[in-house]
C-alpha cells in the first residue's frame, strides 16, 4: 500500500490568506495540485492508501472534480478528496476550519441553477499504486522533517468517527439528490455545517448555549443566501473577478457575524483562528488561472 501525505504553503497574500494545499505520494513521484501549485510546503501528516485510486479522484487536471473554483470549494476540498483512500484530511492547513464551515470536508454540489456540478466520484474498484510512487523522485520534491507537521488546529478530522460517518453518509445521500435540486442543495450545506459544529463541540472545548448556536446558525444562513445572490450575479455578468471579490467580501463577513455570536474562545475553537484574525479563501493566483483564461464563465474540469 502507498502512502499519502498532504502538504500546505501561504499565498502570496500570506497573512490575510488560507494555505494552500496539494498531495503527494510517499516517495516524491508523483503529486496532484489540487488547483494550484505541487511544490514546497510542510508536510501535515501521511497515511496508508492506494495512489491509483488516488489518481483516479484527481483525474487528469488534479482537480478531484472539484468543477469550478470558489463556488464547489477550494484546494483545501480538492485535497481531501485525493486524500480519500488514505482516511485523512488537511487538517493543519491554516483556513481549513473556516473552508469546511463554507464548503465542507469535500465540497458543495453545485453552483446557480445547476451549473458547475461537483459529483465526488470515489473510483471505489481502484486499488494498488502507481509505479512513479514506488520509484524515483520528482522534480521540488522536499523531503518530509520532524518539523513539518507541528500541531493540527484542532484534532484530525478522521479521529472524531461519528463526525466522519456522518459526513460520507451526507455525500452519499443528500450531497447526491442536491446535484440536481437548489433547495436540497442550499439543505446540504447548512446540514453539513451543523455536523461540524456538532464535531467541534465533542472534540474541542466550545459548547454553544441555545442563543449562540441560533445566532451561529442565522449567519451561516446569511452566508449561504447571500453566495447564491452572488454566484447568480456571475452567470449575469460573467464577470469573474467582482465574483472573486464578492466571495472574499462574504468569508470576511462571516467571521464577523460569527465573533459576534460567539466568545472569544469559542470562535477560537471554531474556525481556528483568533477572534481578531479575519481570513479569506481565495488565492489571488488561482482565481486568475480558473477565471482568466475564460471570461465567459467558471472554468471546468
Amino acid at each position: 500500500m502507498g502512502i499519502l501525505r498532504p502538504r500546505a504553503y501561504p499565498t502570496k497574500l500570506f497573512f490575510n490568506a488560507a494555505d494552500h494545499t496539494y498531495v503527494e505520494c510517499g516517495s516524491g513521484g508523483m503529486a496532484w495540485g489540487c488547483w494550484g501549485g505541487k511544490t514546497g510546503g510542510r508536510a501535515l501528516r501521511e497515511a496508508n492508501g492506494s495512489t491509483k485510486r488516488a489518481d483516479a479522484i484527481a483525474g487528469p487536471k488534479e482537480r478531484a472534480g472539484i468543477t469550478c473554483y470558489l463556488i464547489n470549494g477550494v484546494c483545501h476540498q480538492a485535497a481531501n478528496r485525493v486524500l480519500f483512500p488514505a482516511r485523512i484530511t488537511v487538517v493543519g492547513a491554516r483556513g481549513y476550519s473556516l473552508s469546511s464551515a463554507i464548503f465542507g470536508v469535500y465540497g458543495r454540489p453545485r453552483g446557480p441553477l445547476g451549473t458547475c456540478s461537483a459529483p465526488f466520484d470515489q473510483h471505489p474498484g481502484v486499488s494498488g499504486d502507481l509505479s512513479a510512487c514506488l520509484h524515483g523522485v520528482r522534480a521540488g520534491y522536499e523531503e518530509p522533517t520532524d518539523d513539518d507537521a507541528g500541531e493540527a488546529h484542532g484534532p484530525p478530522d478522521f479521529e472524531d468517527a461519528a463526525y466522519m460517518a456522518e459526513v460520507n453518509a451526507l455525500y452519499q445521500d443528500r450531497y447526491l439528490r442536491a446535484l440536481g435540486d437548489d433547495a436540497d442543495a442550499y439543505g446540504f450545506q447548512m446540514q453539513h455545517f451543523a455536523l461540524l459544529v456538532q464535531h467541534k463541540e465533542r472534540t474541542t472545548p466550545l459548547s454553544l448555549q441555545r442563543g449562540e448556536r441560533e445566532a451561529l446558525m442565522i449567519a451561516r444562513s446569511d452566508f449561504e443566501k447571500n453566495r447564491i445572490d452572488a454566484e447568480q450575479a456571475l452567470a449575469a455578468t460573467r464577470d469573474p473577478l467582482a465574483f472573486a471579490d464578492a466571495f472574499d467580501a462574504l468569508t470576511l463577513k462571516f467571521q464577523d457575524d460569527a465573533a459576534e455570536a460567539l466568545s472569544a474562545e469559542h470562535y477560537r475553537d471554531l474556525l481556528d483562528l483568533s477572534p481578531e484574525e479575519r481570513i479569506v479563501l481565495a488565492d489571488p493566483d488561482i482565481v486568475a488561472s480558473a477565471y482568466g483564461l475564460n471570461p465567459s464563465g467558471p472554468a471546468a474540469t
